[in-house]
């Protein structure tokens, strides 16, 4: 499971499955968008949310839904909280997350993408260590509001939204075509969407609704 999606519904998941389904054996493995599609992709898992998965005949991605992107740093470093065109995102000192497999996890469109990382200062595979050289005044970055919400809450950083373009990337559920769909995998991608509308319904997740 991509690491926002945990952060939205693992906890919701967890306690209405051991309420409602007690003899079943939840495993739940979270990642960064690429290692979480590896994961499907060797059948170490049945079901994975994956943002912007690669085109595949073995994959069956269903979008369920969509998160703009903003710029995230220190006022210090990116300014107060007003629209910022996507040219000077390009000309600030960006730290991207390293997704791996899934390089278009960050974004939709793969030009934008392309353009950012060739501009960024720094890769890393840590969310943790994301937050931290943020909070540092290092770097910003482009992500959601939901990724970085702790920090926002505390005024250690701010989030300026990104204009001309907007930027957006597309959360799907994924699962692979030639595994059978048993009782408990549609069990689970019911309660599965039922938990992500639910999160977005009450503005806990900012997002648009796919599903």
């Amino acid at each position: 499971m991509a690491n926002s999606g945990m952060k939205a519904i693992g906890v919701p998941l967890m306690r209405t499955v051991l309420t409602k389904y007690p003899n079943l054996k939840l495993s739940l493995t979270e990642s960064l968008s690429g290692a979480t599609l590896l994961h499907l992709l060797s059948s170490e898992v049945d079901l994975a949310l994956v943002y912007n998965p690669p085109s595949d005949k073995d994959l069956i991605a269903e979008p369920v839904l969509e998160e703009q992107m903003f710029c995230v740093g220190t006022e210090k470093l990116i300014g107060k909280k007003t629209p910022i065109p996507f040219e000077e995102v390009t000309r600030l000192p960006l730290i991207l997350l390293r997704y791996g497999l899934s390089a278009r996890a960050l974004l939709d469109d793969p030009v934008l993408l392309k353009r950012l990382e060739a501009n960024a200062i720094m890769h890393l595979n840590s969310t943790s260590g994301m937050i931290g050289a943020l909070t540092a005044g290092l770097g910003c970055t482009i992500a959601t509001t939901h990724f970085v919400s702790e920090p926002l809450k505390a005024r250690l950083l701010v989030a300026r939204e990104v204009i001309e373009p907007k930027l957006t990337r597309t959360l799907y559920l994924c699962r692979l075509r030639n595994r059978p769909m048993t009782y408990v995998m549609e069990e689970m991608c019911r309660l599965i969407r039922a938990l992500i509308a639910d999160q977005v319904g009450r503005g806990a997740w900012e997002a648009t609704l796919l599903i």
